[in-house]
């Protein structure tokens, strides 16, 4: 079920996603069951979370996709980068093809960029290194993979990317997103991964979205521990040769635009293009970490026929690369997430980090 299919059952609007929402309500019964009895074997301790002697940070939501998880861990790993702790990420590394644990050095090298180099790790490490230079380790078990990276060199925190489900690894703190989906039901009639009550294990909340809603709900937190933020775009970049160059927003001013993306829920990435008086002219919209094909690249060039830029997202353009282009025409947006006093988020997880120091 695609982006757009989800959205049209989860609000079930009309019959036909009415008729399916109705036919996914048991479901959600049985997935909610199985979600309380795995955190209660957790909270009694029949199930136990690993440690990694360094500290650890995770950044995850309730929800599916749609918060700005990676450009949060982002946003964090540079700001951690810029005060001199060494830093890593830690990735499942959604779809990735590659049997077992996967460690991705920073740097990027166009002639490697393969199909089968795409799919090895999975788009987001992928981007994640060869677009912001994070060392990241991908693998479904992440404390092995954090183990590894250890022995490879020390490290002082890893943020783990999407991690507020993954209970096997112990954190010191708990960064929980909050986007615009802030009610429905869990999976799969409902976009929640955990119900609200899940809230009680975060030690802070970033509200991204839907702040009006959510702000209520969080009365009873401590304001200290409460941040907002959103997505906002940063500049166009694109490949010159070997290199990335960056172009100036500007350039989206007046341009007929073709807006190609393979991500969960594109609006957002629409939006920032209207905020620049872009003027979308068609959109291709491929299901979430579509893997592009020579025939997608094939209608894609067709569809641009009439327009000034193709621009796509920071995720896909690592897919698209190795797909001829005409020079200068082919560009993706590079966004940040940028917060309201994200410097206090920072002492904490400092705090934490000498803390995690002094107990080894």
């Amino acid at each position: 079920m695609n982006g757009s299919w989800a959205r049209r059952v989860w609000e079930h609007n009309d019959f036909l996603g009415l008729f399916f929402w109705l036919s996914l309500v048991p479901f959600s019964f049985l997935y909610g069951l199985g979600i309380r009895i795995r955190n209660l074997l957790y909270f009694l301790g029949w199930l136990r979370a690993r440690s990694l002697p360094c500290a650890v940070v995770s950044i995850g939501n309730l929800t599916v996709g749609g918060t700005g998880k990676t450009p949060t861990t982002l946003w964090l790993a540079h700001e951690l980068t810029q005060r001199g702790y060494r830093v890593a990420i830690l990735s499942r590394g959604y779809r990735k093809t590659k049997a077992g644990n996967i460690i991705l050095e920073a740097g990027f090298n166009k002639s490697s960029m393969t199909t089968e180099d795409t799919l090895v790790a999975g788009d987001e490490p992928m981007m994640m290194a060869r677009l912001y230079g994070q060392k990241v380790g991908v693998g479904r078990k992440r404390c092995e993979v954090g183990e590894q990276m250890l022995r490879g060199g020390e490290l002082d925190v890893v943020l783990l990317d999407d991690g507020f489900q993954h209970r096997q690894l112990r954190r010191d703190i708990d960064l929980l997103l909050l986007g615009s989906d802030w009610s429905g039901w869990l999976l799969p009639a409902g976009p929640f991964r955990e119900p609200k009550s899940a809230l009680s294990r975060a030690d802070f909340y970033l509200v991204t979205g839907a702040r009006e809603r959510w702000e209520p709900i969080l009365r009873e937190r401590s304001s200290e521990n409460l941040f907002f933020g959103s997505l906002q775009a940063k500049a166009l970049f694109g490949l010159e040769g070997e290199q990335w160059k960056e172009y100036p927003l500007s350039l989206l001013y007046r341009s007929k635009i073709l807006a190609v993306s393979a991500i969960a829920n594109p609006t957002p990435f629409y939006r920032m293009i209207h905020d620049w008086e872009g003027e979308i002219v068609d959109t291709m919209e491929f299901p979430d970490h579509h893997l592009y094909s020579a025939r997608d690249w094939q209608r894609i060039n067709r569809a641009a026929r009439n327009a000034d830029l193709i621009v796509t997202t920071e995720k896909d353009i690592l897919k698209l690369v190795r797909f001829p282009f005409a020079k200068e025409k082919f560009l993706a947006l590079r966004v940040e997430m940028v917060l309201q006093n994200g410097s206090s988020l920072v002492r904490a997880v400092e705090d934490a980090i000498q803390a995690k120091g002094k107990k080894e």
